[in-house]
């Protein structure tokens, strides 16, 4: 299942911003979008473009052609995905990729979490073998 993650536009501290589009883009997250006004979310999404060399721009068809030239042919859209809520926990978040896999679905839109990165990293619920490793 391939997941867009949509950040706030808004950012308070420019460090945690890109630091969480580089966290997802290492995650496995296929597409980054940025929310907000136009303008907020150009220079958000030109940022993401700069610092990243995968992931997609999740872009719409009014974004300027600069925005795709600087995402060196990464733009897409995510047509045909569900945009879902976050769900409660990692139960939660298994059962929502199964039901949208088994809907056909080729992949969902997700406003931003903190726990996206873990659940990118660490999708089964009964697989916490990276956290054996951290605790010996």
């Amino acid at each position: 299942m391939k997941i867009a993650v949509v950040l706030p536009a808004h950012v308070d501290d420019a460090g945690d911003f890109l630091a969480n589009v580089r966290a997802l883009e290492a995650a496995g997250a296929q597409m980054i979008g940025v929310e907000g006004d136009p303008e907020e979310r150009i220079v958000a999404l030109a940022a993401v473009a700069a610092i990243t060399e995968r992931v997609g721009l999740l872009m719409t068809d009014s974004d300027p052609t600069s925005l795709r030239t600087l995402s060196r042919g990464r733009a897409a859209t995510a047509d045909g995905w569900p945009k879902v809520g976050m769900p409660a926990g990692r139960e939660g978040w298994a059962e929502l990729l199964r039901e949208q896999q088994a809907a056909g679905v080729a992949g969902i839109v997700v406003g931003w979490d903190p726990r996206l990165v873990d659940l990118l990293r660490n999708p089964d619920p009964d697989d916490r073998s990276d956290l054996l490793m951290s605790t010996g």
